[in-house]
């Protein structure tokens, strides 16, 4: 079915405001980066920003989607053709969320509200896996183990990416929050130590 012209100017306006966003907070930051700024990038009206992003920070959750799609989930595909065991591909996979996510100080922000939508929604139904697909990336990481042998097959695989996601979203917005990203690596490895006996 062909998309009205309305709304195809509409998804063109809203992908130049973005677009616009994330080259500002990849170059001068979060924190520098205002709604006007941005306006005069995607050349549009301040008003047309606000009446589709109502905060900078709704811009925020997206600029790291992003960041995900293009860096973090190629290297964890390749790294997953290697054949590691269950919690190498988990430490892989979170080690690359913080090298090429977490870079920005600003991450927590984001992560915040990341955390209530999974805390609040059916994991496949989350903000965290809407255009990302991280929830999908964990059940491909658990299928692989448990073809491995290394995941148990008594629990259910929907409920078991939903106690990784949960312990994970949980953990790493706490340090997000108090700013202590140099220890996400040692929780990381508490986690998965403790996944070691759960999975």
């Amino acid at each position: 079915m062909r998309v009205p012209l309305r709304e195809r100017n509409k998804q063109r306006v809203i992908q130049r405001i973005q677009e616009a966003a994330f080259e500002l907070f990849r170059t001068v930051g979060y924190e520098h980066t205002t709604m006007d700024a941005i306006a005069e990038k995607a050349e549009t009206s301040r008003g047309t920003v606000f009446k589709y992003f109502p905060t900078k920070g709704s811009l925020w959750l997206p600029f790291m989607k992003q960041l995900y799609v293009k860096q973090v989930q190629p290297q964890v595909k390749a790294y997953l053709k290697t054949n590691p065991s269950t919690l190498h591909a988990l430490r892989f996979l979170f080690t690359q969320i913080y090298e090429n996510v977490f870079q920005f100080p600003e991450a927590s922000h984001a992560f915040q509200a990341l955390r209530q939508d999974v805390f609040k929604t059916y994991p496949r139904n989350a903000d965290i896996n809407k255009d990302t697909g991280f929830l999908d990336m964990i059940q491909v990481i658990l299928q692989h183990g448990q073809q491995q042998g290394d995941v148990r097959l008594d629990i259910p695989l929907e409920k078991l990416i939903q106690y990784v996601m949960m312990l994970y979203i949980s953990q790493v917005t706490e340090l997000l929050e108090k700013n202590v990203s140099p220890e996400y690596l040692l929780e990381i490895e508490t986690l998965l130590a403790f996944l070691h006996t759960g999975l």
